[in-house]
């Protein structure tokens, strides 16, 4: 991450007073997302509606906050329960001439995005690509058939009518001071959880003030659980209990890093974190660590699904066999799905 990203994050989530230097700016930043809601709210700005089911899954904070295995969980759940789901994303970091693009086994990150590929491998259903979410979301019904569709990211997206919203907050960082941005992590203020249908703390409930809690309509929590270590290249399964004892290199190009290198420790590995900032573009010398030490050159380096997917196209022959990714699965109280589902059957056709 940048110098000036730890210093704003680390004031951010520790109170320091400085920060309130920016309150003006954040002003600003509350009456032009206030304007922009209310232009949505009163049909001056228009919202599409598309002929499926949308959930929204999203956040009111910047940063990393477990949005994308929430998605994966939905997808798992709603195939068991007999739905068509597809997945919108607006593919941050990718770069194409022309959208919506749908993602398979042949595209690229640098293409279509890293969050959009990872999704993907992960859910084995229809994604599709569009910086305009309608249009990506009537594709996947017209040339699809889906009857739901989930968008990863997008709560402040209003352009897109949606019937259900679900916010993931995460468990140990909360909503850090309150503050919109700049002076603060907020894009919305703790008052918009009272209009969402689902809250989803991703590793506890204790981050919420109880005046919060209290207005928030549904409210679960969420534990994200490793799986085996994958290999990046051949897909060997290394088993996350052995890691006890193991010295390893965490590379994590993620909204927070620190939950994955906090992971990893929990699993008992002895971690030398490398943190790059969210959707960085790696290159190879960033996950290959040579030495002089012949031990060291042959430490796993252990990376998040969501950075394995960039580092497949940095190597074309010479294939280091010591890169793995950890996934997670997302494991929620069953009432949470049977309550989202029973919104659904008079909404989906």
């Amino acid at each position: 991450m940048s110098q000036l990203s730890e210093v704003v994050t680390s004031a951010w989530y520790q109170g320091k007073r400085w920060i309130w230097w920016l309150l003006p700016l954040t002003l600003l930043f509350w009456l032009i997302s206030r304007i922009r809601r209310f232009c949505y709210q009163q049909g001056w700005a228009k919202s599409v509606r598309v002929n499926a089911s949308v959930i929204i899954v999203g956040n009111i904070s910047v940063g990393g906050t477990g949005k994308s295995p929430l998605t994966g969980y939905l997808v798992s759940e709603l195939k068991r329960r007999g739905y068509r789901p597809g997945i919108v994303s607006r593919g941050y970091g990718g770069q194409s001439d022309s959208y919506p693009l749908i993602v398979d086994e042949r595209s690229s990150a640098e293409m279509v995005g890293d969050e959009p590929l990872m999704l993907y491998q992960m859910s084995h259903c229809p994604v599709a690509v569009d910086p305009v979410r309608s249009r990506a979301a009537s594709t996947l019904c017209e040339n699809f058939d889906c009857n739901v569709v989930i968008c990863d990211d997008g709560l402040q997206h209003y352009a897109l009518a949606r019937d259900i919203e679900i916010c993931v907050i995460d468990g140990k960082r909360g909503l850090g001071n309150g503050f919109l941005l700049p002076a603060g992590p907020l894009r919305e203020s703790s008052k918009r959880l009272s209009g969402v249908d689902f809250v989803i703390i991703n590793g506890g409930k204790e981050v919420l003030d109880q005046s919060v809690a209290q207005k928030t309509p549904s409210l679960f929590e969420m534990m994200l659980t490793p799986q085996a270590l994958v290999n990046v290249f051949d897909g060997r399964k290394w088993p996350v209990g052995e890691l006890r004892g193991v010295a390893v290199h965490a590379v994590a190009g993620i909204g927070n890093p620190d939950r994955f290198f906090l992971a990893l420790r929990t699993l008992g590995a002895d971690v030398t974190p490398h943190a790059f900032p969210d959707h960085y573009d790696f290159s190879r010398s960033d996950v290959t660590f040579e030495s002089r030490d012949a031990v060291e050159n042959s430490m796993p380096v252990v990376m998040t699904h969501k950075d394995a997917v960039k580092c497949l196209a940095l190597f074309s022959e010479s294939k280091p066999d010591n890169l793995w990714y950890m996934p997670v699965s997302a494991e929620i109280d069953d009432q949470f799905i049977d309550k989202l589902c029973k919104q659904l059957p008079a909404l989906a056709q």
